[in-house]
């Protein structure tokens, strides 16, 4: 009977590893397969994405040059986000720090980094601190990227964000987020 629960007890280790070896297979994540143009003003654009599962996202962004400003909503999340093609300055910054115009920063002490992306949870934040932010992005000119040391690192036009955001709210009530 020594014998059988060794054997057992193998088994499910042997069990245990395979279950886990294969996880990162099992991945619930989803590669983009399309992506349609549904708005463009200034240096903004409004996008659905489509993902092989046959969910959607859509998205407002600002993509002038090597950096990239985004709204992203889908049916789980509400994210803001910046991206830059050349530089690591996101992994550096314990805060997600920015300001509109001459406007008080907002920031957020526990961002997250997805795969060089800065990404802030607006859906941490109270309804009416978020419905101030995208005000201020609607009618501001200038979003500015600020370090943990509230200097400039980058600035993103903020023309065409009305109009975008406009769209941006057709785009997530048509797909029903």
């Amino acid at each position: 009977t020594k014998d059988r629960k060794m054997k057992i007890f193998k088994f499910c280790i042997v069990l245990i590893f395979l279950l886990f070896s294969f996880l990162p297979y099992t991945s619930s994540s989803s590669e983009v397969y399309g992506e349609k143009l549904l708005f463009k003003k200034g240096h903004w654009e409004v996008v659905l994405l489509r993902y092989e599962d046959r969910s959607t996202a859509c998205i407002a962004r600002n993509g002038s040059g090597n950096k990239e400003f985004q709204i992203y909503v889908n049916a789980d999340v509400d994210e803001l986000a910046i991206f830059y093609d050349d530089s690591n300055v996101n992994e550096t910054l314990k805060l997600f720090q920015f300001a509109v115009d001459d406007y008080a920063s907002w920031y957020s002490e526990n961002p997250f980094l997805d795969s060089g992306w800065l990404i802030m949870d607006l859906k941490s934040g109270s309804d009416k601190a978020v419905t101030d932010l995208i005000q201020e992005i609607r009618t501001g000119q200038e979003l500015f990227h600020l370090d943990d040391n509230n200097k400039i690192i980058s600035s993103f036009s903020l023309k065409g964000s009305a109009a975008s955001i406009s769209e941006l709210v057709k785009c997530i009530e048509d797909q029903e987020f």
